[in-house]
């Protein structure tokens, strides 16, 4: 299976072009499938925790915006997400190993942080990927999953503050308010 090379975003800079919102979620969608296509295994990955069971889904948009290590600017931010994947075989190491020479041959600097087996057995392999652009990715790799954690680069474009503020404003997870039967409401519909 052939790995689709990333080309080399523009560093971030205060004062040259920030990335819209809408280029972050395309550069978090294209490091994403390319980390899953490294892999090998482009099935059956969930976003966030497996144990919710949310498949992997770009258009969802289920991502977080975390503040950048990269920047001094309070107002950059870098789209953020967790995909998962029940562990390809109980030895963490190849797959660690396996997306190691990936990232680097993307031009990345890899930093294992954990090569840890416990007493029982249970092994975990903790990997950091990093670009000079802010653009990261972290792996968790142990007898029981996959754990790949990407990043974007930094942005302070203002599309992303507009797109975090309509996120806030609207809980996808709510239900929709309303009255039961028994509840009396004013002249508005509101219970009282």
């Amino acid at each position: 299976m052939s790995v689709p090379a990333l080309s080399d975003p523009v560093p971030h800079s205060p004062d040259g072009p920030e990335k819209t919102i809408t280029q972050l979620l395309t550069q978090w969608e294209n490091l994403t499938n390319a980390a899953i296509a490294a892999t090998g295994h482009t099935e059956g990955w969930f976003r966030g925790p497996i144990q919710d069971k949310k498949p992997w889904d770009p258009a969802a948009e289920d991502v977080s915006l975390a503040p950048c290590a990269t920047t001094t600017s309070d107002d950059a931010s870098q789209v953020s997400a967790i995909v998962t994947h029940v562990a390809f075989e109980h030895d963490p190491h190849p797959i660690a190993d396996k997306l190691t020479a990936y990232w680097e041959s993307q031009g990345f600097t890899v930093t294992r942080t954990i090569d840890w087996t416990s007493p029982s057995g249970k092994t975990s392999v903790e990997l950091r990927a990093e670009r000079s652009d802010g653009v990261f990715y972290g792996l968790t790799a142990t007898t029981e999953q996959v754990g790949i954690d990407v990043l974007t680069e930094c942005s302070a474009d203002q599309s992303i503050h507009e797109w975090a503020r309509e996120r806030s404003l609207r809980d996808l997870n709510a239900p929709s308010p309303s009255p039961s039967a028994s509840t009396e409401v004013d002249d508005h519909g509101w219970p009282w």
